[in-house]
């Protein structure tokens, strides 16, 4: 349970931008679904072997403050565990509270949302797919790289383009109408597709996710249709984080 719960704090409440999300556990399946507050990326996730402890529908709420507890370096020690606590509710059983507690008897109790509360606070989008012109793993050089650039132009403009020449996949940066300082980035080689459509994105979000996954395994999908796809496989779950283009 603690690596779930680490595993899942990582990869929504370590990006910096989604506050809450919604637990789906059923007998099949545990599913994580998230949209941040500007609706900029929707996060539908779902974890490789369902979690019993997980079964039931609620919320997540406050997840700056998980994160907090989380990182606390006497949970990190191995002893140390994370255990959810079930009550029964209304005649069902449902989640109500995570347990940290390490071998000292240091206590702290973290409170799930109701799935009440939940579909009535947190906003999820449905992602009805799309056709993906472009799809490839990004390196972490290729991040870092992008990451030190986007600090420069972060006043300038924050955020970017894409296109293909030949079988590069290209970054634009500062591309924006007027724009006097601008950047060209060779993000990726051996592209198979093509991007013609010039859409934008936010750079902080993009970057903020693509920078988890370069600690497991990265899949870019972007279409032509206005929608990039980044796909982080842990090894605990699948997250799916889509950001729809923005106005152009």
């Amino acid at each position: 349970m603690k690596d779930v719960v680490l595993d899942v704090v990582k990869h929504t409440a370590g990006l910096g931008f989604i506050e809450s999300v919604k637990v789906t556990g059923t007998d099949e399946e545990t599913r994580i679904d998230a949209m941040d507050t500007d609706r900029t990326v929707i996060l539908n996730a779902k974890l490789h072997t369902q979690v019993p402890d997980l079964m039931g529908e609620f919320g997540m709420g406050n997840l700056s403050f998980l994160n907090g507890i989380s990182h606390l370096p006497n949970y990190k020690e191995d002893n140390a565990t994370i255990k959810v606590v079930r009550r029964d509710r209304n005649g069902e059983e449902q989640p109500e509270n995570l347990l940290f507690e390490d071998t000292n008897g240091n206590t702290d109790t973290y409170r799930f949302m109701s799935k009440q509360i939940v579909e009535q606070q947190l906003k999820t989008a449905v992602f009805k797919g799309a056709n993906w012109n472009v799809t490839f793993q990004p390196t972490k050089q290729k991040v870092s790289e992008l990451t030190m650039v986007a600090s420069i132009y972060a006043t300038i403009d924050p955020t970017f383009k894409v296109k293909t020449e030949g079988t590069d996949l290209v970054i634009l940066i500062g591309a924006g109408a007027g724009a006097s300082h601008t950047g060209r980035r060779v993000f990726a080689n051996n592209i198979e597709g093509k991007l013609t459509e010039g859409w934008s994105w936010p750079l902080n979000q993009v970057l903020s996710i693509l920078k988890l996954g370069m600690s497991g395994i990265c899949v870019v999908q972007i279409s032509d249709q206005g929608a990039l796809q980044i796909i982080i496989d842990s090894g605990i779950g699948a997250y799916n984080y889509i950001l729809p283009a923005l106005a152009r």
